[in-house]
Parts: structure tokens; sequence; C-alpha cells
């Protein structure tokens, strides 16, 4: 009997450790991001291309601009699956009504992404875009005041 209250007791303790809050993951990615590098299916995106993309977040929304291209959405997180994962809902823009699966982790000075593309069912598993998988490996970086 002994054992089953200590089993008890310690499945109790395990439920009950902290899990990051959704919301508070969420103010992490909160305000406006540049692009310091952008890795689509092992290929580096242009410098000059990189240099055009921004993304920007307010609560669960984010808006995504390239030049003359625009895309608003939403943001859904889990970081309590390993490694985090990230659903951007596409709400407008050339991908409208399309899911982009992927996962992402924070760093000191910004915030790595790996995304399928828009549409596709399975999410990436590892920080990894190769050639064979499509995927994008994006790292965002805080946009400075002058940027």
């Amino acid at each position: 009997m002994r054992r089953f209250a200590l089993l008890a007791v310690t499945l109790g303790l395990v439920a009950a450790a902290p899990v990051p809050e959704k919301k508070d993951e969420l103010k992490k990615f909160a305000g406006d991001w540049v692009f310091a590098s952008w890795e689509q299916a092992g290929q580096q995106l242009p410098e000059e291309n990189l240099s055009q993309a921004k993304w920007s977040v307010k609560g669960n929304k984010y808006t995504f601009e390239m030049g003359p291209n625009k895309e608003e959405g939403t943001i859904k997180l889990d970081p309590a699956k390993k490694p985090a994962t990230i659903d951007l809902t596409i709400t407008s823009g050339s991908d409208k009504g399309k899911e982009q699966l992927g996962i992402y982790r924070v760093e000191r000075d910004g915030i790595v992404f790996c995304l399928a593309r828009p549409g596709d069912k399975e999410r990436p598993t590892a920080f990894a875009a190769k050639d064979d998988n499509g995927h994008m490996l994006l790292t965002i970086k805080r946009a400075k005041k002058d940027d």
C-alpha cells in the first residue's frame, strides 16, 4: 500500500511540473523581426531578397512581407512538445487558406524555425532544409529601430 501511495505522490508531482504557458511563449514572438538567414531546400536565399523580408507579430497574428508580397495569418504554438511546434494558418496572400507546420526554438538573440511548405501535412522533425524535403530553415532577429 505504501508503494502505491508513493507512486501516486510521485505521479502527482510529475503532473504538476510547470509547462510553459502558450500565451507566455507567444509574448517572446511579439514585435518586429528581420531575417538573419533563410535556407530553403538546401539553397540560401539571395541577400537582396533576405534584406527585404520582414515579419511582425501582434498577439497571435503575424504579417510577413517580402518586397511587394504580403502574407497574414495566425500563430499557434505548443512549447511543451519536443521540439516545440508552430502552426501558421495563412489568412491572406498567395497561400491563403493553407496551414504551414513547423518547429521552432527560441535562442538568446533570435528564433529559429523549420517550416514545411504551405499545405504540406508533415511537420519537420529536425532543423534541416535539405533539397529532398523542401523545408525552410529561418533565423529571425529583432528589428532595430532604423530597420
